[in-house]
């Protein structure tokens, strides 16, 4: 295995991909190579490479970086750059002749700044910019979005203070009340659309949207956050077909290394909107984009029927296992919910992402593990154990995020997510596939669960 082809993968990016020598991950708990025996369930927040995306990687590393060349060359990187590009279409079912543009990008974040600047970048007035609140979209997202147009960002909470969903009708006033202000204002108005949050969600519905663009006459610009690329390609094309932008990224889902990104631009985006033409990606990111399509074309080989029987056996048998086990809680999330055009339903209408509460062994379910002690159970779980650790399995799950307060304490949810990896192991391997696919997930849950019994939150 290539220590050259590790170290690109870590170039090209942030802070957010360099490699902790004391760990050899990075700050998602994720190396720059392949972990066979770790048990991956955390691609809500990044995903560890896989041994065939690692291979994919490595192959074009060699094709653009042959023995003598220390800097690949300029029209080796174009090309690669459109090809990529090409076949991430192809993949999304997405032909040329449909008249999308793609543009990839380092991250899903940086997808968020080029879509706010393509949209706003004539305008005279700062727009105001609903989104669905940081918690639940990324910490970097608002900046993003932002920044560029010098906007105003209106969150949209999904959650009560006790990490409850609200009332659906309650959600929808706040993005009329959201827009209301912006008319008020004389001012722009953007919406981007989650689809779906870091902990399974989709906000705001697209029909308020709509609702909202007949009362006005015209298209309300939307962005759709598909960072986690939880979406079939019904769904994709159905987004597109209405005007709307898409972010997306080949790192979570997909099961590509962190940094992968990507902006989906519709045929009907307005014309006048000055978009740049192509530019070629550095090396590192080209890397990561071929690791990422290594994964998706397993995925999309897969017959669709199958994928979707998977991810609800899947999603009953872990639903259970949370529900039965003393220490654990289920967050309330529930399956994506679109107002789109859909023939038959698809397996993005069902749950990838299971987000739980952890409470300390042998006391109160209100004596729930705090935000800090979440931290810690998710740095501990895929350390290699000592030899007094008999029977710990390693396992990741996606990073905690902060839900509000039980009992005046704040709190935290670990998530527990299937990839589109996991589809294509239990699905090409029938029946005893999906039981060990479901097995080594409650196995990371009863791990978590271990830890929690040894951390006490220190004053």
């Amino acid at each position: 295995m290539s220590d050259l082809t590790s170290l690109w993968l870590t170039k090209d990016g942030d802070a957010r991909i360099a490699v902790d020598p004391a760990t050899g991950r990075n700050p998602y708990g994720c190396p720059p190579k392949p972990d066979p025996a770790l048990l991956d369930f955390g691609s809500a927040t990044a995903s560890v490479i896989s041994e065939t995306a690692f291979a994919a990687a490595d192959r074009l590393r060699h094709l653009l970086l042959p023995a003598g060349r220390a800097v690949p060359d300029m029209a080796d990187l174009y090309r690669e750059t459109a090809r990529i590009g090409d076949e991430l279409l192809h993949l999304c079912g997405l032909p040329a002749r449909e008249g999308v543009r793609v543009f990839l990008t380092a991250s899903g974040t940086d997808a968020h700044r080029l879509a706010s600047e393509w949209t706003w970048a004539a305008s005279d007035r700062p727009p105001c910019i609903l989104a669905m609140e940081p918690n639940e979209s990324g910490r970097g997202v608002p900046e993003a979005l932002s920044a560029p147009c010098h906007g105003t960002l209106l969150p949209i909470r999904v959650r009560d203070d006790s990490g409850l969903l609200r009332p659906q009708a309650a959600v929808d006033d706040d993005v009329l009340a959201a827009a209301r202000q912006a008319f008020s204002e004389h001012r722009p108005f953007f919406a981007v659309l989650t689809d779906v949050s870091k902990t399974g969600l989709v906000a705001p519905r697209r029909a308020v949207l709509r609702e909202l663009e007949r009362h006005l006459g015209q298209p309300v610009p939307v962005l759709v956050d598909a960072s986690q690329f939880r979406l079939a390609p019904d769904s994709l094309k159905a987004y597109l077909d209405q005007g709307d932008l898409v972010a997306l990224t080949g790192s979570k889902f997909v099961g590509g290394p962190s940094f992968s990104g990507a902006l989906l631009v519709p045929r009907n985006f307005p014309a006048h909107l000055s978009i740049p033409p192509l530019s070629p990606l550095p090396l590192g990111q080209l890397l990561r984009w071929e690791a990422a399509l290594a994964e998706l074309r397993q995925f999309r080989a897969l017959p669709e029927n199958d994928v979707r029987d998977f991810f609800g056996k899947f999603a009953s048998a872990v639903t259970a296992h949370i529900a039965h086990h003393p220490q654990l809680e289920a967050l309330p999330s529930g399956a994506p919910s679109r107002d789109l055009p859909a023939e038959s339903p698809e397996w993005d209408s069902l749950p990838t992402i299971f987000p739980f509460l952890l409470s300390h062994p042998g006391t109160q379910a209100s004596d729930l593990l705090v935000p800090q002690e979440m931290q810690a159970v998710f740095r501990r779980l895929p350390e290699i154990r000592s030899s007094g650790a008999e029977g710990a399995i390693r396992g990741r799950l996606g990073q905690p995020v902060d839900c509000g307060l039980r009992h005046n304490k704040p709190i935290s949810a670990l998530r527990l997510c299937v990839s589109a990896r996991h589809a294509v192991h239990a699905v090409n391997n029938g029946p005893r596939g999906v039981e060990q696919v479901v097995a080594q997930a409650c196995a990371v849950l009863d791990e978590a669960a271990r830890i929690a019994g040894r951390i006490r939150e220190k004053p």
